[in-house]
């Protein structure tokens, strides 16, 4: 699994580059994954995206506060749903809710629209006790 992980990492990525070809992502190869790609803020970004394969089978999507990886990444349903992910994200059809208590984010959901709805198909979450108790959200969209 180690040694076909990373070429389909990689097709994973050229598929997002062939969606979006005026994107510039930038390849880290000093970050402690196997794969970690950044795309900058740039024009069409709002918000700095970081792509990445770890443990050897995980594809990461990570945007503001939200993070989530599809695994295994040798199953091919699992890639097609992640860059579908990236690229709804990044196409400014789906966005990123998050949840705050006070200044702290404690939770993040990755939303898709369905039929004129908002669908959770993933979400971050950090420990918190209920305090304070004042609750706000932010929406983070490349629309």
């Amino acid at each position: 699994m180690k040694l076909d992980s990373l070429p389909i990492a990689r097709k994973a990525l050229a598929e997002i580059e062939a969606r979006f070809p005026w994107l510039k992502l930038i390849e880290d190869r000093d970050a402690p994954v196997e794969l970690g790609v950044t795309i900058p803020v740039q024009p069409g970004i709002k918000q700095e995206i970081w792509l990445c394969l770890q443990n050897y089978d995980e594809l990461h999507f990570s945007v503001g506060h939200f993070c989530l990886g599809w695994f295994p990444c040798t199953d091919p349903e699992r890639v097609s749903e992640y860059v579908d992910a990236v690229c709804g994200f990044i196409g400014g059809e789906s966005r990123v809710i998050e949840q705050y208590r006070g200044d702290r984010c404690v939770k993040a959901r990755l939303q898709v629209p369905d039929q004129g709805k908002w669908k959770t198909i993933g979400t971050w979450t950090r420990f918190s006790l209920p305090f304070p108790w004042r609750v706000t959200w932010n929406e983070v969209r490349n629309a």
